[in-house]
């Protein structure tokens, strides 16, 4: 059976799930995504956390970071820098959650930065479907906005059918059979878990 994933932020709480993860093949090559986020934007990306967990997407989401929450309650750009590097290197895939808010961010272009050489340069990707590896992912209030050019390079999201399609790519299994199995929701479905942060039809 497909497990759930989980935040690799929090490895503390999350060590002995980890060990089984490198014991067994299957779960300790799937995919891990970065999510990228201004910090208002918390609740939509926890939100979206959750759907790639129940999807058995492993993710990394900074609030269970300790060492980089205390980091920023003492203002240390280097250590925030080190613990943003880390859980980036730890991604196989990078998400940038974008919103309004998101274009007064300093993190999240340097966080952009950085998952594109750490992310697609270092595998020298060479087709534009390998864009995939860093994805853009808009919020319900800019769907249809058009993105700042350093975006435009990466896989756009811009609602739940998109994502579906998405998840169905990074973890190779049929849109079809993530939904029979309850992992993903239609994009159709009434009550879309996802009704509040996403545009359905996009």
């Amino acid at each position: 059976m497909l497990e759930k994933g989980f935040n690799k932020a929090n490895l503390n709480e999350n060590i002995s799930w980890l060990l089984k993860s490198l014991r067994d093949d299957t779960l300790s090559k799937r995919p891990c995504v970065f999510l990228s986020h201004k910090r208002e934007d918390k609740y939509a990306c926890k939100e979206i956390a959750n759907y790639l967990k129940n999807a058995g997407i492993d993710y990394y989401l900074d609030e269970e970071d300790s060492k980089l929450q205390y980091a920023s309650s003492v203002g240390d750009p280097i250590k925030i820098t080190e613990s943003i590097k880390n859980g980036i290197k730890e991604s196989t895939h990078m998400m940038v959650v974008v919103s309004d808010k998101t274009y007064k961010s300093q993190w999240v272009p340097f966080e952009v930065g950085y998952g594109h050489a750490s992310i697609l340069d270092q595998e020298k990707l060479a087709f534009k479907e390998d864009r995939i590896k860093l994805s853009v992912l808009t919020l319900k209030d800019i769907a249809e906005k058009s993105l700042p050019d350093y975006l435009q390079v990466g896989y756009v999201i811009k609602g739940t059918k998109s994502l579906n399609e998405y998840i169905s790519k990074i973890t190779d299994r049929l849109e079809k059979s993530l939904i029979i199995e309850h992992r993903v929701f239609s994009n159709s479905q009434a009550q879309h878990p996802l009704d509040n942060v996403l545009n359905w039809q996009l």
